[in-house]
């Protein structure tokens, strides 16, 4: 299957094509590509990882240092917090995603919680910085800055945040973070820095520019402060039929994939023309942070058909109708929907 286009070759960003979220292992290839600056160089066999701030231990590993250690491999899925920027209405600022912000990949690596306790924490810790090697110009700084994002200290020794050196069963590759990045299951991508050069420990709220000025979920221009975002929202896409498909009159089979935060998906319904909601069927994912793929049927009759999907998780939420405004154009999670033509050869 062949890559989609980038919406950008320098720093490299582009989608995952739709119909790949249907195999149940996305090759590496295929998998989304987002970054604000370019791929930093980094010679491995050089790289180091701080392990600073509020602690009685600081520390400093390589990279074998780290695979000496227990590791872990999970499958996660990864989402862009601006996919489906493009269906804001009216439009939101930023790089216009459509579908294909979203990929899943197994990481291995070690657990951020046992290096955060070697390290031994202060008392009044409170988020935990990570900070990538990357570095370039941000428009609320008159210097360079480099990509940085704080989770809150519980989410970070919590057990599930992965420190991952590989991708797939292979090194991750440069562009998706070599030689070691952030795995924040249940959280959007931005928070799984990539490049990974150091981890903080802080007492006081971290106020970086892509903390504070961005990734925010702003109500309105004038809105100076807004939910910093980070827990996924529940979703699910159609993947197949595609958009514009003709198909023959009768029983119409659907599937595509579903994923949540940490609350899972719940259940996955169809319907079409607005008309009344019925169940999919709905396969347990390989691992309870990674996608979940769903299948049914829906029985249409010829003529132009809108078909849609929504899913529940299970902290009881449900997509909405439309995206959720907010000026920068993040998290929309709203129902998926597909149009098609159904025909009859009878006809």
């Amino acid at each position: 299957m062949r890559r989609a286009r980038p919406l950008s070759a320098q720093p490299e960003i582009r989608p995952t094509p739709l119909a790949a979220l249907g195999a149940l292992e996305l090759p590496t290839s295929l998998h989304f590509v987002r970054s604000h600056f370019g791929v930093p160089p980094l010679e491995r066999g050089a790289w180091t990882l701080e392990l600073a701030g509020a602690v009685e231990r600081p520390l400093t590993f390589s990279l074998a240092d780290l695979k000496e250690r227990q590791s872990v491999t999970k499958a996660v899925v990864l989402e862009c917090a601006g996919h489906r920027r493009n269906e804001f209405r009216p439009g939101a600022a930023g790089l216009q995603w459509g579908l294909g912000a979203v990929s899943e990949a197994r990481w291995t690596g070690v657990r951020l919680a046992d290096l955060l306790a070697e390290a031994l924490p202060a008392d009044g810790a409170c988020e935990v910085l990570m900070q990538g090697v990357d570095r370039g110009p941000h428009k609320a700084s008159p210097v360079d800055v480099r990509f940085a994002r704080s989770i809150s200290f519980g989410r970070a020794a919590g057990g599930d945040v992965l420190l991952a050196w590989e991708m797939n069963g292979r090194p991750i590759p440069p562009k998706h973070g070599a030689p070691l990045r952030a795995i924040v299951p249940g959280c959007y991508a931005v928070d799984s820095v990539k490049w990974l050069g150091r981890i903080e420990v802080l007492t006081r709220p971290f106020s970086g520019p892509f903390q504070r000025v961005d990734y925010r979920l702003r109500e309105s221009a004038n809105d100076g402060d807004g939910a910093v975002l980070h827990e996924l929202r529940v979703n699910a896409l159609i993947v197949t039929p595609s958009a514009g498909a003709r198909l023959g009159s009768g029983v119409v089979e659907l599937s595509g994939v579903a994923w949540g935060g940490r609350g899972g998906v719940e259940s996955v319904e169809l319907r079409a023309g607005g008309g009344a909601w019925k169940a999919a069927e709905l396969a347990a994912p390989g691992d309870e942070t990674g996608l979940s793929h769903w299948a049914g049927t829906l029985e249409l009759p010829p003529g132009e058909h809108t078909i849609e999907v929504r899913a529940h998780d299970g902290d009881g939420n449900v997509q909405p109708a439309v995206p959720e405004w907010n000026v920068l154009g993040y998290a929309n999670n709203s129902i998926h929907r597909v149009p098609i033509t159904v025909w009859s050869a009878a006809a």
